[in-house]
């Protein structure tokens, strides 16, 4: 696991995240690649469940495709 892979991981979910539609809609859908580290994506949905007032749901049994909604209000 470099630390250069997740940082591509991680920029390209925030490209998802802060796109204008999952920005109206307070909600993203990520899906891991097959080029991404199983390790990264681990550690990046680990990082994702700290933020407050977001909630990762699993889409499939293996959290490999995840829906994350947030409360921009409950931030404030």
């Amino acid at each position: 696991m470099s630390d250069k892979s997740y940082q591509q991981l991680v920029e390209r979910v925030k490209r998802v995240i802060n796109s204008p539609k999952a920005q109206a809609e307070n909600c993203a859908e990520i899906q891991r690649q097959e080029d991404d580290n199983a390790d990264d994506w681990a550690r990046m949905l680990d990082d994702l469940g700290t933020i407050e007032n977001a909630d990762i749901t699993p889409l499939d049994d293996t959290a490999e495709h995840v829906r994350v909604r947030w409360n921009p209000a409950e931030a404030m």
